[in-house]
C-alpha cells in the first residue's frame, strides 16, 4: 500500500504515461520508414499535440477536484492528421527527412522522460535508504 502510493503519486505516472506515448510513436515512425516505398502507403502518426493537451485536462480536472495523483490509464494516442511532406504520383505522403527529423525528436523525448524518471527513483532510494 505504502509503496503503491509512492509510486503512483506526483509525477511519475505522468512520465511513465508519456514513455509508452514516446515508445509507441516510435514504432509507428519506424513502420513508416519500413514503409516508405510501398507505393500507395500514407504514412501516420499520433498527435502529439492532442496527446499532451489530453494530459493537460486530466491534470487540471484532477488539481481542481482534489482527489489526489490522477490516473492516465485511459488515455490513448490517437492518429493525428500527417498531411506532411510532398504528395506522390501515387496519393503517398513519405518524406524521409521528416520521418528522421521526427525519430530524432522523439527519441530525445524518450530518454528526456526516462531519465527524469531515474531521478525521481533514485531520490526514492536515498530517502528509503536514509541517506541524503
Amino acid at each position: 500500500m505504502f509503496m503503491d502510493h509512492i509510486l503512483n503519486s506526483g509525477s511519475t505516472p505522468l512520465l511513465q504515461k508519456m514513455m509508452d506515448f514516446t515508445a509507441a510513436r516510435h514504432d509507428l515512425i519506424a513502420e513508416n520508414i519500413v514503409n516508405i516505398s510501398t507505393p500507395g502507403y500514407v504514412q501516420k502518426d499520433y498527435s502529439v499535440a492532442n496527446f499532451q493537451h489530453r494530459l493537460q485536462d486530466r491534470l487540471a480536472s484532477s488539481q481542481r477536484s482534489g482527489n489526489g495523483s490522477p490516473r492516465f490509464d485511459d488515455i490513448q494516442p490517437t492518429l493525428g492528421d500527417s498531411n506532411t511532406g510532398m504528395l506522390f504520383h501515387d496519393r503517398g505522403n513519405r518524406s524521409a527527412e521528416q520521418m528522421m527529423s521526427d525519430l530524432s525528436s522523439n527519441a530525445l523525448r524518450h530518454n528526456l522522460y526516462a531519465e527524469l524518471l531515474r531521478k525521481q527513483f533514485d531520490s526514492m532510494k536515498s530517502v528509503l535508504s536514509e541517506r541524503v
